[in-house]
């Protein structure tokens, strides 16, 4: 998700809530219990002129497999 003009703890805010709704949501089934769902999310920001939408993503990337090997479930920035 691109959020233009938005700082890394709205960022933060914004991921986190998302992450939560998710964790907190069940998606019923017509025949069956109900299916639970959690996120891991990776957050970056622009920081600079030489950073490319590749870059970008590589460093989002990064920090989404930091927050699986955390324990899943969780949001974190990439450093």
């Amino acid at each position: 998700m691109l959020m233009p003009e938005t700082g890394l703890q709205q960022a933060l805010e914004v991921a986190e809530r998302l992450r939560e709704i998710v964790a907190t949501t069940d998606v019923i089934r017509e025949a069956g219990l109900p299916l639970h769902f959690t996120v891991s999310i990776g957050v970056v920001t622009l920081q600079g002129k030489d950073v490319n939408l590749d870059m970008l993503l590589n460093l989002a990337d990064r920090a989404l497999y930091q927050a699986k090997a955390g324990g899943r479930n969780k949001v974190c920035v990439a450093a």
